[in-house]
């Protein structure tokens, strides 16, 4: 493990270690923080990833596309870089009033995130500010904060969980909380007061969808999104990686059974669909 020294404005040095699960760790240094919103994001001023690469690493990611190395693509969930100083980056910037997508390439609360708490104090930062924030994650830490996330005037909390049966859960992304643990915090987040989204994004084989359907109603969740695996529009573009493609195939999940597996869900969920209100700024 390596103590990396606090910034101006921390409170105590940070201590990385070299692993977290079955993903080596490293420390990196960026003064650019910040991305402007282009292509899906160009609705967001920004998009912010405390994090580069995910010890998630789920079979379908597109975001592996985006890594230059060809090693570490290949190597995609065996690494994880934590920007340790994302805090002191943002400081410098005014983003009162500003649309900031967390996060477009990584996930903002994989497990290092228990540890560093790179989010959180990224989070308190842009409450600070008076910034717009959506959060996209697939996991359960984001309940977590809440505390934070009641400070802003505008936030969504948008919670990846693409199938209702923890079976094919585990076959698409071991790595990933259980389905109920998941629902769990979106359903922490929503009664908060807090705008919480479900994204089946992709969605994957469900066992009841009509039942899931009325449960997110229940559930009172803003909106409800799903889409067909991630496929890219060029040459070269970002896209679903092979083993997803392969193990869908292999369980006969194609583009028809999502069709009817997803008019299934929209038809016991009114807030089905609305792809402004899910992923659109708040």
């Amino acid at each position: 493990m390596s103590t990396i020294q606090a910034g101006l404005f921390d409170h105590a040095p940070r201590t990385i270690p070299d692993r977290i699960g079955p993903a080596a760790v490293r420390a990196v240094e960026t003064m650019h923080l910040l991305t402007p919103g282009k292509g899906r994001t160009a609705t967001y001023d920004y998009t912010l990833n405390p994090y580069r690469g995910c010890s998630f690493g789920c079979s379908y990611c597109y975001a592996a596309f985006f890594v230059a190395d060809e090693k570490m693509r290949a190597e995609w969930g065996q690494w994880v870089e934590a920007k340790v100083n994302a805090a002191d980056a943002l400081r410098r910037k005014d983003l009162h009033g500003r649309k900031i997508f967390m996060s477009s390439v990584t996930d903002p609360y994989q497990p290092l995130e228990q540890k560093l708490e790179l989010t959180r104090e990224v989070v308190e930062i842009l409450a600070e500010q008076g910034a717009r924030l959506v959060v996209q994650t697939r996991s359960p830490l984001a309940a977590r904060d809440i505390d934070l996330f009641l400070r802003f005037k505008h936030v969504r909390v948008n919670m990846s969980v693409t199938t209702d049966d923890d079976e094919i859960r585990k076959q698409f992304e071991p790595a990933c909380a259980s389905i109920e643990r998941r629902l769990d915090a979106v359903e922490q987040i929503a009664k908060a007061g807090i705008k919480a989204n479900v994204c089946l994004c992709p969605m994957l084989p469900m066992d009841d969808p009509e039942a899931f359907g009325r449960r997110l109603v229940k559930m009172r969740v803003n909106a409800v999104a799903a889409s067909w695996f991630h496929t890219g529009d060029r040459a070269f573009a970002a896209g679903t990686r092979d083993p997803a493609i392969t193990l869908a195939e292999k369980l006969g999940w194609t583009r028809h059974e999502y069709e009817q597996t997803r008019a299934a869900l929209a038809s016991n969920c009114p807030l089905f669909g609305e792809s402004v209100r899910a992923f659109g700024p708040v």
